[in-house]
């Protein structure tokens, strides 16, 4: 089932990327990974980005005190972690010269790349991240996701696949919970992006995009059929939205980077369930103090598949699942265009008066 058990003969990684505002929910939703996974790789490690971002929705508090006295909470729960579970380990993202170099060369062929993507989104530590976790598989997370069926064999089943079909670099758990009718959610008006197989006799799903909430990645396989990444840039808009912000305006996000090597390589991402009760993922789109309160709750009914009829087929956690109202009202556009004017007036007034 995994190299431990002598079944694959390379090692598998489990390789979980968080960062300090991840602190409300992490030590439930990483205790439910480490039950969902932890028994199926030989290792997990958790990579914590300890840089801040200067703007959007990864930011925290205009001032940092947020983000400072996470990054201290978060700290402590290593060794809580550490203790309880024998393979799993935290690592702080290195940002020393060495270690960029390293990691720029190994997926990009260049001496360095942004620390941010141009939205201020994570980058750098997700190709950190990657490497880290060394030559084999590695079974990439964020570290909010969450998963259902449960199953302890669907590594090893995803690994065969990856085995078996040279077209793929990477395999995902089902987008959400099966459904009879396929996918749903925002997948009803993206079908182009996919097309429907059969996986042991269940519907699965050729994506020639990727997403790095979760992946199981050949490493292998990434070198001998890229090698290396373009550092593809951002269109027009988003570099001069990027630049008004403060932000590096060099790269478009990590999974657009990844979803265009795969489309430029031939190559494609399978999302499949697996055998028996098999294997899916629910992510949450909103991060919220109501739902933090209930996520034990609702991972409780995830891992034993208590899931409404209205969830089944959609990837993101809906309001049948849990009531995301009260937060949506905070996401509206124009709530997001004044958070993001501040931090544009923000950034150049300190420019300014540096």
């Amino acid at each position: 089932m995994t190299a431990r058990s002598g079944k694959v003969q390379h090692p598998v990684t489990m390789q979980i990327n968080t960062y300090p505002l991840d602190l409300p929910h992490l030590p439930h939703s990483l205790a439910h990974q480490m039950r969902t996974f932890g028994g199926q790789v030989d290792r997990t490690i958790v990579t914590v980005d300890v840089r801040a971002p200067q703007s959007g929705r990864y930011k925290g508090d205009t001032k940092g005190d947020r983000y400072a006295e996470s990054l201290k909470k978060v700290r402590q729960l290593y060794r809580e972690f550490e203790a309880k579970y024998d393979n799993l380990s935290f690592e702080e993202v290195d940002y020393g010269a060495d270690a960029k170099s390293a990691v720029s060369r190994y997926f990009f062929g260049r001496d360095s790349i942004p620390d941010k993507a141009w939205d201020g989104g994570p980058f750098y530590c997700y190709f950190q991240g990657l490497k880290s976790a060394g030559d084999g598989y590695v079974l990439h997370m964020d570290a909010d996701m969450l998963y259902g069926g449960q199953s302890q064999t669907w590594i090893a089943e995803g690994i065969d696949l990856l085995q078996r079909r040279e077209d793929l670099l990477f395999v995902s758990p089902l987008a959400g919970p099966p459904h009879p009718d396929g996918l749903k959610g925002a997948h009803v008006n993206a079908s182009h992006a996919f097309r429907a197989e059969t996986i042991g006799d269940r519907p699965a799903y050729r994506f020639r995009t990727v997403s790095t909430r979760i992946f199981l990645m050949d490493m292998a396989r990434f070198k001998a059929r890229i090698g290396s990444l373009p550092l593809d840039p951002p269109a027009f808009s988003q570099r001069l939205r990027g630049f008004l912000l403060g932000n590096p305006i060099e790269a478009l996000s990590a999974e657009w980077v990844l979803s265009n090597a795969l489309e430029a390589n031939g190559l494609g991402n399978m999302h499949f369930r697996g055998s028996g009760a098999g294997m899916y993922s629910l992510h949450p789109p909103l991060h919220f103090p109501a739902f933090h309160d209930a996520l034990p709750d609702i991972i409780a009914r995830i891992e034993r598949d208590d899931i409404p009829d209205e969830q089944r087929g959609d990837y993101d956690i809906n309001n049948s699942m849990f009531d995301l109202s009260s937060a949506r009202q905070q996401h509206v556009w124009h709530r997001r265009a004044r958070r993001r004017l501040k931090d544009a007036v923000a950034y150049w007034t300190g420019r300014v008066h540096a």
